[in-house]
């Protein structure tokens, strides 16, 4: 009788024939065919002495989980939520930290702080490859937004468009280190796109270019939420 045992890396047939959360090893003899279903990736295997037998393979959610969304739509909120059980995260801040001057900005970052558990960490940086290039916690990072207008600073690009090749290598630097990760990461980031188009040219080209992050980010992600008035929708 044909034997099917399962672990968390997928399930094994009578010992040799491994069927994987999304795909096979073959071994000669058996007959596998997969086929989608509302539940995850089914099997139904075949063995060489004529039996069958099926497996489900779960659904996984995923390590990496973009959200966005416009002002005030709760994209933040539901970041955290989505960490909330994971009381080892790191929250990434890519914004400047503010002046005495600014207290609105002061109040909102606040408002952030009283949110988050206090057994989380806290980094403030916009250099976010060796980040997601090294081992650890989950890590929140909020937002994407606020790093690319900082990588235009970096980059003086707000004065000299020509040098938006040297932002473009970032992000495509940021992707490839956002697509390997071995953490769980979550980032924020907003939808500028669907509004008035910008009058002056620096702040079309930030829209074009954020355009271009999210795309490049959603793309490259195993999960893209939209939040809108404070309900969440998977994209």
């Amino acid at each position: 009788m044909a034997e099917l045992v399962t672990g968390p890396d997928g399930a094994v047939v009578d010992g040799v024939l491994r069927l994987g959360v999304d795909g096979i090893v073959a071994v000669e003899g058996y007959e596998v065919t997969t086929s989608r279903t509302p539940n995850g990736l089914r099997y139904d295997v075949r063995t060489p002495d004529g039996e069958r037998l099926a497996w489900t393979a779960p659904i996984t959610s995923g390590h990496r989980t973009l959200v966005l969304g416009g002002a005030r739509s709760g994209k933040s909120t539901e970041a955290e939520r989505l960490l909330r059980d994971h009381l080892d995260t790191v929250y990434v801040a890519t914004g400047y930290t503010g002046t005495p001057d600014d207290p609105e900005w002061a109040e909102r970052i606040a408002k952030h702080r009283s949110r988050r558990p206090a057994s989380w960490g806290l980094v403030e940086t916009v250099d976010l490859v060796p980040l997601l290039a090294s081992d650890g916690p989950p890590l929140l990072i909020d937002c994407l937004t606020l790093w690319l207008a900082r990588v235009m600073d970096d980059c003086e690009v707000w004065s000299d468009h020509a040098r938006v090749s040297e932002v473009e290598r970032r992000i495509d630097q940021l992707a490839a280190a956002w697509s390997a990760t071995p953490r769980l990461v979550v980032a924020v980031s907003n939808e500028v796109g669907s509004g008035v188009v910008p009058a002056d040219a620096g702040t079309r080209l930030y829209r074009d270019l954020m355009g271009r992050l999210n795309a490049t980010i959603a793309h490259r992600s195993d999960n893209v939420l939209w939040c809108v008035a404070g309900r969440t929708i998977p994209l």
